[in-house]
């Protein structure tokens, strides 16, 4: 992270009039990383965009836009209600396999929004299924309201967090789903985001792989065998991950690819080495003070033992906010000041020797994990060409919760 980038955005904020802690997302680079998905994609496979990871509408539109998808997959309740809502051209996937209490609050809710009478469920929105039981279940509750549901069968290959694992079981759930007059099968479904993760002693990444696909493979022959090859022409093959997609070549075994926190490069997705996609997206942190020689309360003797063995900085700053699950990537070497504990009011961080920085200039974070920073703020300012040129609002938790461009900031640029 280089100091005249920084510096750059903090003269964005600036001229924008950013005095609070800001979630800032660079559209540049988050056009590279576009960019480098597209290239993976054009192997030969679909896309689906994780949108928990991208919790925005206008930033889904605008990756939508970018990648000529409308394909989208989700994974909360609340969430899927408002895609629903404003991207209702979506072809939705839902990314974990659902309670039947939620399907039914889903349906109870949908009938009753005339705005969202465009949405047709039955031909646009396909629900994840991990056993036999819970295909059971959503039978039961097709036949009691009369519904034809989508059904997409969840593959375990290699994760073991759930889904089916046995070809065998698989097989008895597809002929279920062709007897029954409410079910259609739409997809099959293997996550695989272990990969990257396992260490050498166990074969590494590269072995994982080569697992991964061969349990799909194994998965795909047994409905072929059962149902023959014409079946499988039918069937959406979805895989991926933000930490995966970049793996696949050739699709012998999938026909789509889901991935979407790899645009915005969060921590979490260092564990990879690739060094084709940047960060896109920071925490700004207003700087409320500088503090030389920082104390603990009421020992000043103990305060200067502590500087001296290093467990208390020579210099720091006191931030506007803090306590957010991120880590400080400028100005290089800051770091949060442990025995001061987290603070989400004014959190201390010390600061290297010769650091440049002024009270109101930011403390920069990257985010470790996309969806439960980007909702900890209300919008996302936009920086392109070196200015501040538009506010996004994020997913709201429950609807009729007020947006950020219903209740805060406009911006306009001239």
């Amino acid at each position: 992270m280089n100091q005249p980038y920084f510096e750059a955005i903090t003269d964005a904020l600036h001229n924008a009039g950013i005095c609070t802690p800001t979630l800032v997302l660079d559209k540049e680079r988050l056009d590279r990383n576009i960019d480098h998905l597209i290239d993976v994609l054009n192997k030969g496979f679909d896309y689906r965009l994780i949108t928990k990871s991208l919790p925005s509408v206008p930033l889904l539109q605008y990756v939508m836009r970018r990648t000529g998808t409308q394909r989208l997959m989700c994974t909360h309740l609340p969430f899927l209600k408002q895609l629903v809502s404003h991207v209702p051209s979506a072809d939705i996937l839902m990314g974990k396999p659902f309670p039947i209490r939620a399907v039914r609050h889903f349906y109870d809710w949908h009938q009753q929004q005339n705005a969202c009478a465009c949405f047709a469920p039955e031909m646009q929105l396909q629900w994840l299924i991990d056993s036999p039981e819970r295909l059971q279940d959503y039978e039961t509750f097709a036949s009691e309201r009369n519904l034809n549901l989508r059904i997409s069968l969840e593959l375990d290959v290699g994760l073991h967090r759930g889904g089916f694992r046995r070809s065998s079981d698989l097989v008895e759930a597809v002929n279920f789903i062709g007897r029954s007059r409410h079910l259609t099968l739409t997809s099959l479904m293997g996550y695989e985001a272990h990969i990257p993760k396992m260490p050498g002693y166990l074969g590494g990444p590269a072995k994982a792989f080569a697992d991964a696909k061969g349990r799909y493979l194994n998965f795909i022959r047994a409905i072929e065998d059962e149902l023959g090859s014409e079946a499988l022409l039918q069937l959406t093959l979805n895989t991926g991950s933000s930490t995966t997609y970049s793996l696949y070549s050739e699709s012998s075994h999938a026909s789509e690819i889901s991935a979407g926190a790899a645009l915005i490069k969060p921590l979490s997705l260092d564990i990879t080495d690739d060094e084709e996609r940047q960060p896109s997206a920071f925490i700004a942190a207003p700087v409320l003070r500088k503090v030389s020689k920082p104390e603990v309360p009421l020992s000043p003797a103990l305060s200067a033992l502590c500087r001296a063995i290093g467990i208390l900085p020579r210099n720091a700053a006191y931030i506007y906010g803090g306590n957010w699950i991120a880590q400080p990537c400028y100005p290089e070497g800051a770091q949060r000041v442990r025995l001061h504990g987290r603070s989400s009011n004014q959190e201390l961080y010390g600061l290297t020797a010769g650091t440049r920085l002024g009270e109101d200039d930011f403390l920069f974070f990257r985010p470790r994990h996309t969806a439960a920073v980007f909702q900890q703020f209300g919008q996302i300012a936009v920086y392109d060409n070196g200015r501040i040129t538009d506010w996004w609002p994020v997913y709201r938790e429950q609807e009729g919760q007020s947006t950020p461009l219903e209740s805060s900031r406009r911006l306009t640029i001239v």
